[in-house]
């Protein structure tokens, strides 16, 4: 990417309300995550639909394989939790992302209704918390000088 960018990326960090957008983005998705994590315990159904709905039958499920349903639980957790904490923030909006677009793929996948606009809206925000931090990311992404 274009230095000028990273520039311009850097400049909003200095504006009150970029900041203020920041930090509120990355708590409200931290909260999401736990919540949401926390749906996934055993013995907690993620959604009263029957299955007769095709909502209702994917949630069903993945309620069914048991482990990984819980997994996803506890990696949402995981998620929220270091999100709170800056040395583990920039993996943590990783794993939001991973999360995030396979909710959204999800959400187009079976069609549900109005929810791919809110995960879209989600995934705008994680690339917001990714462009955020992008300092810690380039260390991977660049070409290596050596």
């Amino acid at each position: 990417m274009n230095s000028n960018f990273f520039i311009w990326i850097d400049s909003l960090k200095q504006k009150r309300f970029f900041r203020f957008v920041y930090y509120f983005t990355l708590y409200s998705m931290a909260v999401t995550f736990l919540i949401s994590g926390l749906r996934k315990f055993p013995g907690v159904k993620f959604t009263i639909l029957g299955l007769n709905n095709p909502v209702g039958l994917f949630f069903a499920g993945m309620y069914q394989t048991g482990f990984y349903w819980n997994f996803i639980g506890y990696f949402q957790i995981a998620a929220g939790i270091m999100a709170f904490f800056k040395r583990t923030r920039p993996l943590a909006i990783l794993f939001m992302m991973i999360v995030s677009v396979n909710i959204f793929l999800i959400s187009i996948g079976l069609q549900m209704y109005g929810t791919p606009v809110i995960t879209a809206a989600m995934l705008a925000a994680n690339i917001y918390l990714l462009l955020w931090n992008y300092k810690h990311y380039l260390p991977v992404i660049e070409y290596p000088k050596d």
